[in-house]
């Protein structure tokens, strides 16, 4: 069975929305996050609440927003923690501006890099790539990452298809990008669980 693609749909029916009530609804840069959205693990419906929000830039200008979410009743009191849990959980990265393929697929690598040294993931970063050159990026676009327990990490634009990569560890290594000792920034690590 699939838990994947199950989990990436039900995750879907809870995008970032535009026309929600203000108060279940979180505005960073141009996006308004979910507080809460519906989820699947298996069979079971489940529910991911928001751990915290943060905005992603380069030179001063903002490259992406960023929401994460955890499943409800998971306890996680630190970033590295929300890094390492084995629950379902999601970023969603909306884009503020158009980002070449190539230099999305860069900054990845670099990112994971960080705590991970090439050639650690070589053959999922270039899956990772290889699904940024088919898939570009523009202004206002949604990037869903998921990652759930023997599931892997799964990567999808919104409207297209999934990337599954059955790697659990690459997956607590993506989240290490924003989540752990070496990361994008304090503000970022910080940002994504100031709810939790």
């Amino acid at each position: 069975m699939n838990h994947g693609k199950g989990f990436l749909a039900a995750a879907l029916l809870g995008l970032c929305a535009s026309a929600i009530a203000e108060d279940s609804t979180v505005t960073v840069g141009s996006t308004r996050y979910l507080t809460s959205v519906a989820g699947q693990s298996g069979d079971k419906s489940i529910r991911l609440k928001l751990t915290g929000t943060a905005m992603r830039t380069m030179w001063t200008f903002k490259v992406y927003s960023i929401a994460s979410y955890v499943q409800e009743d998971a306890v996680v009191r630190t970033p590295e923690a929300l890094a390492s849990a084995a629950v379902p959980k999601k970023l969603c990265l909306t884009f503020e501006r158009t980002v070449a393929s190539a230099d999305l697929a860069k900054s990845f690598r670099e990112a994971v890099a960080l705590n991970h040294p090439a050639p650690a993931f070589k053959a999922e970063l270039d899956a990772l790539a290889g699904y940024f050159e088919a898939h570009p990026v523009s202004q206002g676009n949604s990037i869903w990452l998921s990652s759930e327990p023997n599931a892997g990490f799964h990567c999808q634009l919104v409207g297209a298809p999934a990337l599954a990569l059955p790697n659990d560890k690459f997956a607590q290594a993506v989240w290490e990008v924003y989540l752990g000792p070496k990361n994008l920034g304090a503000a970022i690590k910080t940002g994504l669980t100031s709810r939790r």
